[in-house]
């Protein structure tokens, strides 16, 4: 009989392993685990819907797949030594309580099984897995087992429901776990169908048979088709580039774009007196119009500095606007002007580069301890431990 799951994940189920293999996703805590259970389909059978759904749903709680991760139902299972359950326990469970809570109509059910997996209890009270099934190790070898034999299949309508997916699945020899892959979406806070399932087989050879068809349709939609492995290894490959892509991003916006500076724009001048200062260089330097400074390099008591202009080759045309080059301090001093040579230039343009990395470290730092207090209180812890002091 039929294992069935629902996936409920925060769209991650893309990059899990197959439903039958569920030790990768946290233990359920309670019958109903973290996968919901779901009726499967089954063929034919001298019994009722009704009586098919409570079968495939008890089976399903007793199947592999569950009992892998079913923490809840295994320490029930641990509670007496032969492994009976109590239906009493059973019907709390949400699905199976869905379609009934009726023990004796749970038992007739179970009785028409031909599936050898549960065995009911003389009193027919208890149930418990057969013990001549005991459950296969969840290992790596069984998961990749597992994986072989599982078919990844996907252009379902998004509205579907388990029970329609079942009879879909009904058609094919031999479906033993289904898994309805789900998001969850912020917006509405619930978990919505992809549109695309996980259907284990019993065998490979099945699976292939299901693989192998030339078209396969679902409400007349096509059905893109493909071995979950496959499946997977894409999805991973997806991953890996779409990180690589975030990873490089990330690299390029920590690298500090170069600074550069605008050549042959250095002026260099002598003769100034040992008291003028260096907001009075520049008060001699902007009487020359159409000119922009940059920076001033120059310390009181020297007689000698250099002025960087804003715009590139606009020292030769500074100097060509004063006379002899000769700028003209006060009545009393005259400035000597002349481009700088390629050796200052450098020195010069490599202090500058170097002042103004600094400075933008320097900002930065001081950004991120504001938004650093700011996130922590800032301000209030502060005050906080003032009030504590004084107290």
């Amino acid at each position: 009989m039929a294992d069935v799951a629902e996936t409920k994940s925060v769209d991650i189920a893309e990059k899990a392993p197959p439903a039958e293999a569920p030790a990768a996703e946290p233990e359920a805590k309670n019958g109903d685990a973290q996968k919901e259970p779901a009726p499967a389909a089954e063929e034919g059978g001298d019994f009722s819907k009704q009586e098919r759904a409570i079968i495939r749903q008890v089976e399903y709680y007793f199947g592999d797949a569950n009992l892998n991760r079913d923490k809840f139902l295994r320490e029930q299972i641990a509670k007496t030594e032969d492994g009976w359950v109590p239906l009493s326990v059973l019907v709390t469970f949400k699905r199976l309580a869905s379609l009934s809570t009726d023990l004796a109509e749970i038992v007739a059910a179970l009785n028409k099984s031909e599936e050898g997996l549960v065995q009911i209890s003389e009193d027919k009270e208890s149930l418990r897995r057969h013990p001549e099934r005991p459950i296969p190790e969840h290992n790596e070898e069984r998961r990749k087992e597992i994986q072989e034999r599982t078919a990844y299949a996907k252009g379902f309508p998004l509205e579907s429901q388990m029970s329609e997916l079942l009879d879909f699945c009904s058609s094919y020899d031999k479906v033993v776990n289904l898994t309805m892959r789900k998001h969850y979406d912020k917006p509405t806070k619930s978990y919505k169908f992809k549109g695309s399932i996980f259907l284990t087989f019993e065998t490979k050879d099945q699976a292939k048979a299901f693989l192998d068809q030339d078209k396969i349709t679902y409400k007349e939609r096509e059905l893109l088709r493909k071995w979950q492995v496959d499946y997977l290894k894409e999805k991973q490959e997806e991953y890996a580039l779409k990180n690589e892509k975030r990873k490089n991003k990330k690299e390029a916006a920590k690298v500090e774009p170069p600074i550069e500076l605008p050549k042959n724009a250095i002026v260099v001048f002598e003769g100034a007196p040992e008291t003028v200062t260096r907001e009075e260089i520049r008060e001699a330097f902007e009487k020359v119009k159409d000119f922009e400074i940059a920076y001033i390099e120059f310390n009181k008591g020297d007689t000698k500095g250099s002025v960087r202009l804003t715009e590139a080759d606009a020292a030769e045309k500074y100097i060509a606007k004063v006379e002899e080059g000769k700028l003209k301090f006060n009545d009393e001093v005259t400035l000597t002007l002349r481009k700088a040579t390629e050796e200052e230039e450098k020195e010069f343009l490599d202090k500058a580069v170097e002042f103004m990395k600094k400075r933008r470290d320097f900002t930065r730092n001081k950004n991120k301890r504001f938004n650093n207090r700011k996130r922590h209180g800032g301000h209030d812890h502060k005050h906080g431990s003032k009030k504590s002091r004084k107290d």
